[in-house]
């Protein structure tokens, strides 16, 4: 019942399970552990993958200090907000937001309601068409 095993032949896990050899226990599993077959390879590229990425997170540490610092010293020299003199243009860009793009959309719909289901169709596939292009455009 106690957890000590003062000598090989006299640990048991539990009453009525025979003792276990641990020398002999010991010598198997260095032999599972040394012998590579084709199953145990992708856990061994796993551990290596692991103590790889714990390696490089240990290197990286060192430099988190510099980058913080570079970034800190990049963002301080704007002390003054530009002003833009062409504040007419946000008022012209409201108006058209709120004015030009609506009415837009309305003679678009009307339109294409008078095509039927052709124009209902083009409307929407020329919406998704408009903005992949533009999406891809980003993306450039």
């Amino acid at each position: 019942s106690s957890h000590f095993c003062p000598r090989a032949g006299d640990c048991s896990i539990a009453p009525g399970i025979p003792s276990l050899a641990l020398p002999a226990l010991r010598a198997e599993a260095l032999q599972s552990t040394m012998a590579v077959t084709s199953s145990s390879l992708p856990l061994l590229v796993l551990r290596l993958a692991a103590v790889a990425s714990s390696v490089l997170a240990a290197l990286g540490q060192s430099v988190r200090g510099a980058t913080e610092t570079a970034v800190a010293a990049a963002e301080y020299p704007m002390t003054t907000v530009p002003t833009n003199p062409n504040s007419n243009l946000a008022i012209a860009a409201l108006v058209a937001s709120a004015v030009v793009v609506p009415a837009m959309g309305i003679g678009a719909m009307l339109a294409a309601k008078e095509k039927g289901w052709w124009g209902a169709c083009a409307l929407i596939s020329g919406l998704i068409t408009l903005l992949w292009a533009y999406y891809a455009y980003l993306a450039l």
